[in-house]
């Protein structure tokens, strides 16, 4: 096995596959699941991971390609592999896995440490409300504070709102800023300086017998803005403005060059000026956020990250942290690299650092996965240079290629192909495919840019079904979630016997009948037309029609009105529901009007089959029979941000405050600007390389004929092959049975079948035991309070593999322990040890609960399994062994508890 290891991965190359081989050799060359620290970027990928693991040891040998590769990374045999397939499978179920999403391992680490910086480890994870954040901000700060404030905000002509948006920014970016004072006097002195200058240009023009009246409309300024806003002051010399030519020679021209001078001194000046008034405000909303989240008890993920890096910089030790970890991570896999942030990196660094330069003795790897191609997350912090910058600073770390396409057929790869490698400065390799014909087509359409926009892309969809392609083999990729949401009514007005599914994040309050609903309720409380006239168009309504409902608001409960307004209009649907179920946070009418739109709650897709719509960024990762693409309908929005952050690697390089014409007077903020446009450029077509590699059949391109996104890509009208329906079945490899024999490795705790559970269904079972287990350990006293508290630690920890309503499960089995008058009686006035680990034998055993009372020890062995094995009674009786030898006493009780949503079963052992 190549011990470092770093995978570029073009799309449909198998990256899973490699990563799920390296995972499944990682075990057989003796490593715990515990000690292979595996992070990805979503909880569906971590669980995702975890169940392929599984279903791929439970199928080992069945599968030629897996079995293949296991031997060529591991080097062992065949035989070898398939003798060790039970004790894999019950390694893996037994031991806990460390398979997380990096922001859940840095929360992790934030839980385990967050008393050195003073924070309660029962802390949420929320978005701030940034009304109430900037509200308490704005009263904390004294005079002369909030005097600066006000200041900038006249002085950049910037709202409170975007000031403190440009410091959410700023924390997300986390880096070291250090003001620097300028003088305000200074900014005046060169202002009046280029006046000067500026006013004898002026004087030369105006008494120029031969200016044009456009050349004395240039210099037709009073005062320095009016001056700023022409744009001759950005040429290179007085000769190269055409209004000036006849009036220009050598000595006016140096002038303008002076005034040239004095400009790019005053950019700076002006940049340097703004930037230390941003910082200084920027530093005391960092720590009053800071203190605001603790006291409230929440954080957001960019919060957690920031406080574990200042955990690791300034509170502990790395090595103290790292070791007081649950697990020795002896491995490291980590999926989707490029879309790592230079924060994440410099958190997991010393780890890194520590697998790849520590004790040669041990075994030890990294590996990492990704292709800076897919690396559409820079607004989030994604850092596709990552990918090479720890390969260069890491030369033992080898690089391979994955560049074989197994997902797409021949004529879409072809078509991608041909179309990345004409790209300029587009770092881009040809894939190779393995799979024949294919169709793709892309059409210029009308459609885009009229009314009816959608036309094209119904009667395409109906094209589709009539050749045979079966709706939920369809999936059409948007841009926007809004274009999915117009998308989505529009196709059940159009095709209303579709079936359609949607995959989104966009908020509940933005679904068309909620929030219909929402201003007919705020109609009815303000009186005020204009919501009456959003909900007339968001019902289909004419406009001025009559809202003939009138009820009295304060009659009945929240819940009521509501129920009784989307009944009356007929809208009720499952995300009116859901709304409804949302309304305990609102205990009157007034709350619910005036707190409504800050919901943060995500719309019900209730659909599980049929054509689906999606953004192209939820696309990522997945594959479809059918893509149709679909240009930006829309143009994109401009970015408004003011700070232009400039890195050289991973580096800071320099942070430019942004000013229009900045670049015709400073070359390093010219060469800044050019890198970001590039930057941004790469984003867009790394967009465009996503949504082009999810077909596996048909791929179907819908493109504006202006302003087209697809522009940057140089496509034009194109067909190639023919439509491949539902129908045709792909012939299957046939491979040759493997037989093997199981080697001795120990009897097996319980029998896995595959006929009665699937693999979800056994790995939630594992993982539900965990859960129960772990909130049981963290119940300092057995009390509904301590359960609560409990319960949020667990969700933190096994949040990647549980549902809500597994934890509500959970809940509800401790409710009936700590209910139970038999275990009540138990731990009345005993004292309690919870995970208490045992050396025995030399063998170390951990109990999960040991009592002593009364001169007696208590074991206590909770199962939340259905049957009462054999098994059980002979652990609890090897702890009662344990006990009576290590203490030389014979007052020993075991108990084993098993936890049912019916009631408590109490086995005396």
């Amino acid at each position: 096995m190549e011990k470092y290891l770093a995978l570029k991965a073009s799309a449909g190359s198998g990256k899973t596959f490699a990563l799920t081989v390296r995972y499944i050799s990682l075990l057989l060359l003796g490593a715990k699941p515990s000690e292979i620290l595996t992070l990805t970027f979503t909880n569906k990928a971590a669980l995702e991971m975890s169940q392929r693991v599984f279903k791929t040891l439970q199928t080992l040998g069945d599968d030629e390609a897996y079995l293949s590769e296991i031997v060529r990374v591991s080097n062992f045999t065949k035989e070898q592999i398939l003798g060790k397939k039970s004790f894999l499978i019950k390694l893996f179920i037994n031991d806990s896995s460390s398979i997380f999403t990096i922001d859940k391992f840095v929360n992790k680490i934030l839980r385990e440490f967050c008393g050195y910086i003073g924070i309660s480890d029962d802390f949420k994870i929320l978005n701030d409300d940034m009304e109430i954040l900037s509200y308490k901000f704005l009263q904390s700060l004294d005079e002369n504070r909030f005097k600066d404030l006000v200041e900038f905000s006249l002085y950049e002509k910037k709202k409170f709102n975007s000031i403190f948006e440009l410091f959410k920014s700023l924390i997300e970016k986390n880096e070291n800023i250090n003001p620097v004072e300028i003088d305000a006097k200074l900014l005046n002195l060169i202002k009046n300086d280029i006046l000067e200058k500026a006013y004898k240009i002026k004087e030369h023009i105006l008494n120029c017998k031969e200016a044009s009246n456009s050349a004395i409309k240039a210099v037709n300024f009073t005062n320095f803005d009016e001056l700023f806003s022409n744009t001759w002051i950005e040429k290179e010399t007085i000769y190269d403005y055409s209004y000036f030519k006849k009036c220009a020679n050598d000595e006016i021209n140096s002038v303008f060059l002076e005034l040239k001078e004095s400009f790019s001194n005053y950019y700076k000046l002006r940049a340097t000026y703004s930037l230390n008034k941003i910082f200084k405000l920027y530093i005391n909303f960092k720590e009053f956020k800071k203190s605001f989240n603790i006291d409230k008890n929440y954080f957001e993920f960019n919060d957690i990250s920031n406080l574990v890096y200042e955990l690791l910089n300034n509170k502990i030790n790395k090595d103290f942290l790292y070791f007081r970890l649950d697990s020795n991570y002896n491995h490291i896999l980590i999926d989707e690299f490029q879309d790592t942030s230079i924060l994440q990196y410099k958190i997991l660094k010393p780890l890194i650092d520590e697998l790849i330069s520590g004790d040669s003795e041990k075994f030890k790897t990294f590996f990492y996965v990704g292709d800076p191609k897919q690396s559409i997350y820079r607004f989030r912090g994604g850092k596709r240079e990552l990918f090479d910058y720890v390969l260069e600073q890491n030369h033992i770390i080898k690089l391979e290629n994955l560049n074989t396409n197994y997902r797409s057929s021949k004529n879409i790869i072809d078509f991608v192909n041909n179309t990345f490698l004409n790209l300029s400065n587009y770092d881009y390799i040809s894939q190779m495919s393995v799979r024949k014909d294919g169709f793709v087509e892309l059409i210029e359409d009308i459609n885009l840019q009229s009314e009816d926009k959608f036309l094209g892309i119904v009667n395409k969809i109906k094209e589709l079904l009539e050749s045979g392609i079966n709706a939920e083999d369809i999936a059409i990729l948007c841009y926007t979630n809004s274009d999915v949401l117009e998308l989505f009514y529009y196709l059940k007005e159009s095709l209303p016997n579709l079936k359609i599914r949607t995959d989104m994040s966009s908020k509940l309050i933005n679904q068309q009948n909620v929030k219909a609903l929402i201003n007919a309720i705020k109609y009815l409380y303000f009186k005020e037309s204009i919501y009456k006239e959003n909900f007339n168009v968001l019902i289909g309504k004419e406009i001025d029609s009559e809202f003939l409902l009138d009820i009295d608001l304060n009659e009945f409960s929240v819940e009521k009105v509501l129920y009784l307004v989307a009944s009356y209009f007929d809208i009720i649907d499952e995300n009116i529901i859901k709304l409804i179920e949302q309304l305990d946070n609102y205990s009157n009418i007034v709350d619910f009007v005036y707190e409504i739109d800050k919901l943060d709650i995500s719309i019900e897709n209730i659909e599980n089959s049929g054509l689906q719509i999606l953004t192209i960024f939820k696309s990522k990762g997945l594959e479809f029979h059918t893509t149709i693409l679909i240009d930006r309908i829309k143009r994109k929005n401009h970015d408004k941000s003011s700070l232009l952050f400039d890195y050289e690697d991973i580096n800071l390089k320099n942070i430019y405050y942004k000013i229009s014409a900045y670049e015709s007077f400073d070359e390093s903020y010219k060469k800044a600007l050019e890198k970001e446009k590039s930057l941004n450029l790469d984003d867009e077509k790394n967009v465009l390389y996503v949504a082009l590699t999810r077909a596996k059949n048909n791929l179907i391109i819908f493109k504006k004929e202006k302003n087209s996104v697809f522009d940057i890509l140089n496509l034009t009208t194109f067909k190639s092959g023919n439509l491949i329906s539902s129908q045709v079945i792909e012939q299957k490899e046939i491979r040759q049975e493997i037989t093997y024999k199981s080697l001795d490795l120990g009897k097996q705790e319980f029998k896995i079948s595959n006929e009665s559970s699937t693999n979800s269904e056994i790995l939630k079972a594992k993982y539900f035991g965990l859960a129960t287990h772990y909130t049981l350990e963290m119940m300092i006293q057995f009390d509904d309070e301590n359960l609560e508290h409990s319960l949020n630690l667990s969700k933190t920890k096994y949040f990647n593999y549980l549902e809500e309503l597994d934890f509500l499960a959970i809940k509800k089995l401790i409710q009936n322990l700590i209910k139970e008058e038999k275990f009540k009686n138990l731990i009345k006035d005993a004292q309690i040890v919870h995970e208490q680990a045992l050396v025995y034998n030399k063998e170390i055993r951990v109990l999960d609960l040991l009592l002593y009372k009364n001169g007696r020890f208590i074991i206590v062995d909770y199962k939340t399994t259905t049957q009462v094995l054999s098994s059980h009674k002979t652990q609890v009786e090897y702890y009662k062994k344990a006990i009576c030898e290590i203490f030389n006493t014979n007052n020993v009780d075991g108990y084993l508890i098993y936890l049912k949503e019916e009631g408590i079963l109490f086995v005396d052992i």
